[in-house]
């Protein structure tokens, strides 16, 4: 008896693991040059270095060089249908296509010899339908649709544009007529093609009304604009969410809206105010009670903002109370709650919180060593960020402040970044580790839009929040002066 529960056990996972994997096998003819690779669409919120939560992770699964094996077969682990992007790079071309793989899936992928790609295997039918009438994004087609960046009327891209949306309509229903179609997959497939069609018109209309030069729209131009997405946009089952341009465009239509009661200014650097972000989330929350994966996505959404795109912590904690009302069991309202006490820690006197980097000499340097003058610290998300641009500030605060610029680019070796670190009078060069920056993000909430710290002479915070400006930046030139001596 024992060994028959032995048994059914072991059959039970075996059938639990079947139904959440799949098989992506990539296959080739000998003497063929290329390489695939699989990446994982999961559309779920996540940590992302310099913005809180990012909305989508895409995760390399698998990659396969045709000169080293020409046949691999990738177990993709999934208890839901995702995207799956499969790129081919060789011989000059670099082609993308988006696969649409579920539990069970066993899909064979074969380069007949170039970068062309046959599909066979269980839901077969479903990639050969995306290949034939889909490219990955909607900005892919513009080139194809004889689109001019110089050219400011590019109605025919439009046309062209509106025409490819018949045209899937129609062969998805042909599809649909010797085909089964699983929910999930009629959901991306409309997403797409309603939303895609949408968001190259408003692009076109747009060059059209700043022809084609950097200047503020009107009002009455921006209304014309945002009257397009509010009067096109439907919301759609909730699988929708695969599609990447109806994610953007139903964040669009949520915010509307609430922008237009509460506009976005310049004083504001255009950054959602915290009326507005009230406001969208009550919105979201309200329209969007029949469909909760999609209102679970925007209230994520809006709550991430607050807690990270403003200063004041103020609004994010009042729509934390309500986030974790609704979702009591959310693993997103403990990461909010756990940035708003770090940015709550960040306050004008308090201590500049402890850490040791490494400078360009591979020496242990700590924060509390920078007492003595005041400084500004930039944190610099890609080699050299800034530099550049704090040029001016250096030579204006030559000898009353210290400019550190620290590293806090993942995955960048120390010996890589050396050689880019060129010292210069009052400025320091910091590096630090995938381990350092994670402590970063604890003590010190690096935000991209948020790269500059400034700290008085007794290494007391004076302000973390300065955000970016251009052409120049007046938020941080003006505290600078309040510590210069």
């Amino acid at each position: 008896m024992k060994r028959i529960t032995i048994i059914l056990l072991s059959l039970t996972s075996f059938t639990v693991f079947g139904q959440n994997s799949a098989n992506i096998t990539v296959t080739a003819p000998k003497n063929f040059q290329g390489v695939v690779t699989l990446i994982l669409e999961d559309v779920h919120f996540h940590p992302n270095l310099g913005i809180g939560l990012a909305d989508t992770k895409l995760e390399t699964i698998g990659s396969v060089n045709f000169m080293e094996t020409l046949h691999e077969k990738t177990p993709v682990e999934l208890s839901e249908p995702k995207m799956v992007r499969l790129q081919f790079s060789g011989a000059g071309i670099t082609k993308n296509r988006m696969l649409f793989i579920q539990p069970g899936d066993d899909l064979t992928a074969t380069f007949p010899g170039n970068s062309e790609v046959v599909f066979s295997g269980k839901n077969a039918a479903y990639q050969t339908f995306l290949q034939n009438h889909f490219l990955e994004n909607q900005y892919q087609y513009l080139p194809i649709f004889g689109y001019k960046p110089s050219q400011i009327d590019n109605k025919s891209v439009v046309q062209q544009s509106d025409s490819l949306k018949q045209i899937r309509q129609s062969s998805f229903q042909q599809f649909k007529a010797t085909n089964t179609v699983v929910p999930a997959f009629d959901a991306y497939i409309a997403a797409t093609t309603e939303t895609e069609p949408a968001v190259i018109r408003r692009l076109i209309q747009e060059r059209i009304m700043r022809r084609n030069r950097v200047t503020q729209l009107e009002p009455a131009q921006r209304k014309e604009l945002e009257d397009l997405t509010l009067n096109e946009f439907k919301i759609l089952p909730d699988d929708a969410l695969l599609s990447q341009s109806y994610r953007d465009e139903l964040r669009n239509w949520a915010l509307i809206p609430s922008t237009r009661k509460f506009p976005l200014t310049a004083a504001s650097n255009y950054e959602i105010s915290p009326e507005a972000l009230q406001d969208v989330y009550a919105f979201s929350k309200s329209k969007l009670q029949g469909h909760p994966k999609q209102q679970e996505y925007l209230l994520t959404y809006w709550l991430n903002y607050a807690a990270t795109a403003i200063p004041s912590v103020a609004t994010a904690k009042s729509l934390l109370t309500d986030y974790s009302s609704t979702f009591p069991h959310s693993e997103y309202g403990k990461y909010i709650a756990k940035l708003i006490t770090t940015k709550e820690a960040l306050q004008p006197g308090a201590n500049a919180p402890e850490i040791t980097l490494l400078d360009k000499d591979s020496t242990a340097f700590a924060i509390n060593q920078l007492k003595g003058k005041p400084v500004c610290m930039v944190f610099a998300f890609s080699i050299g960020q800034h530099e550049p641009s704090m040029k001016v500030l250096e030579e204006k605060y030559k000898g009353k402040i210290q400019f550190v610029y620290v590293s806090v680019t993942s995955g960048i070796p120390l010996s890589t970044w050396k050689p880019y670190a060129t010292e210069r009078a009052d400025t320091k060069h910091l590096w630090a580790s995938d381990e350092n920056i994670e402590l970063l993000k604890e003590k010190y909430a690096i935000d991209i839009r948020y790269p500059f710290l400034v700290i008085d002479a007794a290494g007391k915070i004076v302000n973390r929040w300065i955000p970016q400006e251009f052409p120049a930046n007046k938020t941080l030139d003006s505290t600078l002066q309040t510590v210069a001596k």
